[in-house]
């Protein structure tokens, strides 16, 4: 039997404050995530997701529909990691045959040495068409003299304390006609648990695709929007010796489970379990939707057009 919309609303509301009491509960023991857990974590993440290859898809027909005439690339990848997608991403072009200079900005130390090692390989293989520089730091503390053809923003909004100077900033650095492509996930029940576990461990919300539309809508930016429903394959959770499940739920959750009690881990799975759908294959899976965002920069003399029109509207 359907649930009326009113009393699926409050069902949702007490489920997502049972979530909210569990995470907030001084009982749980809650433990950040280290350099290499995260990366065991991301690793398992991407091999039961297919959501990388649906980015890369969108990215590039954004790209061959703003971009494709042009033979040469500036690209500037804010939160690039060890550039699980920006290598692929790259990689693609320079099949293509076009010249690129890559800047990766991310303050991981770690994981920027990680691109290092990709792009060296990738520069040695194309010398002649392939220039990079890796910076180890925040957005904030990134200064360019050159503006970029495309700027790319996969995941990395999350860690942003503030929307406004963050997309000033990308603003910016955007060349004249330039595209900023933004991938961020919409707040699910898979996304509730990492949502609360943030504000605890950091003191903070993570920013979410529902945030940027609202900054979006507010400042009549005129952005494309492609939501994405992409399920996530958790069977492995469920399997009590799995380290790849281990791996997977320490990444979904942003905190190290092996610190939960046995009661407290049940109560989390169950939470999973109800939020899922089992196939007929036995597989597990819980959804997730993404939001993709691009848009390109005008030219000044398109803005001033804009402007002049605008107050000759208001002005009538």
């Amino acid at each position: 039997m359907a649930i009326p919309g009113r009393e699926k609303m409050m069902m949702d509301g007490l489920e997502k404050s049972a979530v909210a009491n569990f995470f907030s509960d001084p009982k749980l023991k809650l433990v950040k995530l280290n350099d290499q857990e995260y990366m065991e974590g991301l690793i398992a993440y991407r091999s039961n997701h297919n959501e990388q290859e649906i980015m890369l898809e969108a990215t590039f027909q954004a790209i061959e529909k703003h971009k494709s005439s042009q033979e040469s690339y500036t690209i500037l990848s804010i939160g690039c990691g060890s550039g699980v997608f920006d290598k692929p991403f790259v990689t693609k072009l320079l099949e293509l045959n076009k010249s690129i200079h890559f800047v990766g900005v991310d303050p991981n130390k770690l994981e920027c040495l990680k691109t290092e090692e990709w792009c060296q390989q990738l520069s040695t293989f194309k010398p002649d068409k392939f220039r990079f520089k890796i910076h180890p730091i925040k957005l904030e503390k990134f200064e360019s003299s050159q503006s970029f053809d495309i700027i790319l923003l996969i995941h990395s909004f999350y860690y942003f304390s503030e929307i406004e100077s963050s997309f000033q900033k990308i603003y910016e650095l955007l060349r004249e006609e330039g595209i900023a492509i933004i991938v961020i996930a919409i707040k699910t029940e898979l996304r509730e648990l990492l949502y609360y576990v943030t504000q605890r461990l950091y003191q903070r919300s993570i920013l979410l695709s529902d945030d940027l539309y609202q900054f979006f809508s507010e400042h009549n930016i005129s952005v494309h929007q492609e939501i994405i429903e992409s399920p996530l394959n958790i069977t492995k959770c469920f399997q009590k010796d799995s380290q790849l499940g281990k791996h997977l739920l320490d990444f979904i959750v942003g905190a190290n489970t092996t610190y939960f009690s046995p009661s407290q881990l049940q109560v989390l799975l169950d939470y999973l379990s109800s939020n899922s759908q089992k196939l007929e294959g036995g597989e597990i899976m819980i959804p997730t939707s993404m939001s993709i965002y691009y848009f390109q920069k005008q030219k000044e003399e398109e803005i001033k057009k804009r402007e002049l029109m605008k107050n000759c509207e208001s002005n009538q």
